[in-house]
């Protein structure tokens, strides 16, 4: 009875060192603390917006954007038109042109696609052609809010743009974190 004994003391042993080895290993894997989360999907976000970056900047299309005129009519009935550089079935923005590099000067947003981006976050970055360093460009209001009209049922977003240097420099609009459009302009 003695070695049976052994036997049953060797196979407890077992057990529970195996079911301790599994409640360690199991502790360590959901042992992230909710910062260590967030620090991880931030990070996972700027590792896909430096993709997209990387990506806009690999496509090479260096060509300006094309111009066109926006018409709209106010609530007034009077009709106006704006000059927009960008692309009539996405985003585009108006405001004083020539751009004038390191000068903080005010353009308008037009929100031209099909889904609802009220109150999406908006990030306006741009790099300059033959370097690989993007900058934020923009200030004022991060996101096309209903206010911002400048006629009924349009989509619009007032901001500030600086620029650090003269050059051709390809902005990149992000909506909702995600690289929407780009657009190049030249700014002297």
């Amino acid at each position: 009875m003695g070695v049976f004994n052994l036997k049953k003391h060797i196979l407890a042993l077992f057990l529970l060192l195996t079911i301790v080895s599994l409640v360690a290993c199991t502790s360590n894997s959901i042992s992230e603390t909710p910062s260590e989360l967030k620090v991880s999907k931030e990070e996972n976000k700027l590792q896909e917006s430096t993709n997209e970056v990387e990506k806009a900047v690999a496509e090479g299309n260096w060509v300006l954007s094309s111009t066109f005129v926006h018409s709209v009519e106010y609530e007034t009935s009077e009709e106006g038109s704006y000059e927009i550089v960008g692309n009539k079935d996405t985003v585009g923005f108006t405001g004083p042109f020539p751009i004038i590099a390191k000068d903080s000067q005010k353009y308008f947003w037009f929100y031209f696609g099909k889904e609802s981006v009220y109150n999406k976050s908006v990030e306006v970055k741009a790099i300059k052609k033959g370097t690989e360093e993007t900058v934020n460009i923009l200030s004022g209001p991060s996101n096309f809010y209903k206010g911002a009209e400048v006629s009924p049922d349009s989509v619009n977003m007032p901001s500030h743009l600086k620029f650090p240097s003269a050059g051709v420099w390809k902005i990149l609009v992000f909506i909702d974190e995600k690289l929407y459009e780009s657009i190049v302009v030249e700014v002297v």
